[in-house]
């Protein structure tokens, strides 16, 4: 049966978990470029090998729909074990970063000794490079996380995804950060009030904010700052 490129796009996404936000983010378009291509407003881009190799298909299949061949299937594979110093480059060195999305884990002891373990890696996700000039971050200092709950709704969803910098712990009156307070890791945003009392607002009207104090804040850390998310 003869495919578009929109059914083949969509079918390839779909069985690589992506939505079309994370991976027109993936490949460094606008979403509605990628909205396009998919329901069939745009019927080439080029950006499609890109595309292929992120939701691991066959490029000429998913810009064409023919298969390929048995010769082809052959070369490629030659090609993905080949032990050519230039040839690998090529296949790894493509202009992509690819950053962790992990569970946040914490270990608490006595006193303030926090710590906090990114070593849970649930997939990768990849950028380009362009991407961590724009947020002003360093890629090596970046995690993402996938949202729990809805507190922080609408602007971020449970099950979002939302990049965290590490090293982004001095806490900037108004910004969106990840942090430990009251035995939980949470997503807030942050207001400073007189006194160093810290207000931990949420987005979700339906959840009251919560105030960090010199009484109750022991223990509170900032795990790192936000600063994108994808539906």
């Amino acid at each position: 049966m003869t495919t578009t490129l929109g059914q083949r796009l969509k079918e390839s996404r779909l069985k690589a978990g992506f939505t079309q936000a994370r991976l027109a983010e993936a490949v460094g378009i606008k979403q509605a470029s990628y909205q396009a291509l998919e329901s069939g407003k745009n019927t080439k881009s080029a950006y499609l090998t890109q595309i292929a190799k992120i939701l691991n298909v066959d490029a000429n299949w998913l810009a064409t729909g023919e298969k390929p061949s048995d010769i082809d299937l052959k070369v490629q594979k030659l090609l993905e074990n080949s032990t050519s110093p230039l040839l690998n480059d090529l296949h790894n060195n493509e202009g992509r970063v690819w950053v962790d999305v992990v569970n946040i884990r914490f270990s608490c002891g006595t006193g303030e000794s926090i710590e906090f373990h990114f070593n849970e890696v649930l997939e990768q996700v990849s950028f380009d490079p362009r991407f961590f000039k724009r947020h002003h971050v360093k890629a090596e200092n970046v995690v993402i996380v996938h949202a729990t709950g809805d507190s922080m709704e609408p602007y971020i969803m449970a099950q979002d995804l939302f990049a965290i910098d590490k090293t982004d712990t001095t806490v900037k009156d108004g910004c969106i950060y990840a942090v430990y307070f009251e035995g939980e890791a949470m997503l807030k945003q942050i207001f400073k009030e007189e006194g160093g009392t810290l207000v931990l607002h949420s987005l979700n009207p339906k959840y009251s904010d919560k105030r960090v104090t010199s009484t109750n804040g022991k223990n509170f850390k900032v795990i790192g700052r936000q600063f994108w998310r994808a539906g």
